[in-house]
């Protein structure tokens, strides 16, 4: 697939980069319609992603925002399954391989999930997706289940720590085309994308958090998504400061998106050298 051409580029490349745009689109959304909730607008709600797809998906006449978006985002999660596959960015097979491809997983079946809420408002089924609570209490019923929500809450938390790690060390930074001669603006881009990434970790933590205790509880009262997140923040004695910190990252995040539609290097085939940089955007 690789070596089919779309427009000059490689039709993984177009998917990639057409993945990165929808993902940053959402998080963008998320991060807006905080930021006006918290200042009193009326267009303003605290929500998580599947509320920003509605209002996403609404923004064009018809149906056509949600499907343009049900694309993106299954452009987003073949991009997920492609590095983990064929593993372009040679992670190997060691403790942090596994992790990022750990992470990688956890994030397709993370925007899967985005992908079912889109297509279910695009063909009319349902008007609201399931909560995850309710999600969470079906899992839980099972005999398995307390079980893989700790392990899934062990891999939140492992991917939460690796991304606190890059937001530090901003590795991403040369995997930007044309980082050798941007100068000032490289440093200041850098700094937007280590801000997102390092607010969307700490929402990492707390998800993986709330896994670990479903799981040790077996209740799905416990259980935490970004809008649950948000909507505690908000109700915290200092919840407007923190509420407003939050969306401002989830916005940077976004745009830390956008820069890697525009201008990440989009890597098809395993590196001969073994590295761990980049590691799950």
């Amino acid at each position: 697939m690789s070596r089919i051409v779309f427009a000059g580029r490689s039709l993984v490349e177009v998917l990639a980069r057409l993945g990165y745009l929808a993902k940053g689109t959402v998080f963008l959304a998320v991060g807006l319609l905080s930021l006006l909730a918290l200042a009193g607008f009326g267009e303003g709600r605290i929500t998580g992603s599947d509320g920003a797809i509605h209002v996403i998906g609404r923004s064009l006449p018809g149906r056509w925002g949600f499907g343009l978006l049900a694309v993106g985002l299954s452009a987003h999660v073949f991009w997920r399954f492609y590095q983990v596959i064929m593993d372009p960015a040679s992670r190997g097979f060691g403790l942090a391989g596994i992790v990022q491809r750990g992470g990688l997983l956890v994030s397709a079946g993370f925007y899967i999930s985005m992908v079912v809420v889109t297509l279910s408002a695009v063909s009319g089924l349902v008007s609201q997706p399931d909560s995850s609570e309710e999600v969470a209490a079906l899992w839980l019923d099972k005999p398995a289940g307390p079980a893989l929500f700790g392990l899934l809450g062990v891999l939140v938390i492992a991917v939460a720590l690796y991304q606190g790690w890059r937001a530090i060390r901003q590795p991403f930074r040369d995997q930007w085309l044309g980082h050798r001669w941007m100068g000032w603006s490289h440093d200041a881009l850098a700094l937007v994308a280590s801000f997102g990434i390092a607010v969307r970790a700490l929402l990492f933590l707390l998800i993986g958090w709330s896994f670990l205790r479903a799981g040790w509880f077996t209740s799905s009262d416990e259980m935490t998504d970004v809008a649950t997140a948000l909507w505690r923040m908000s109700r915290d004695e200092h919840g407007g400061w923190y509420l407003g910190v939050v969306a401002v990252g989830l916005l940077c995040y976004g745009l830390y998106c956008w820069m890697n539609a525009a201008l990440k290097k989009i890597e098809f085939y395993a590196r001969r050298r073994s590295t761990a940089e980049g590691g799950a955007e």
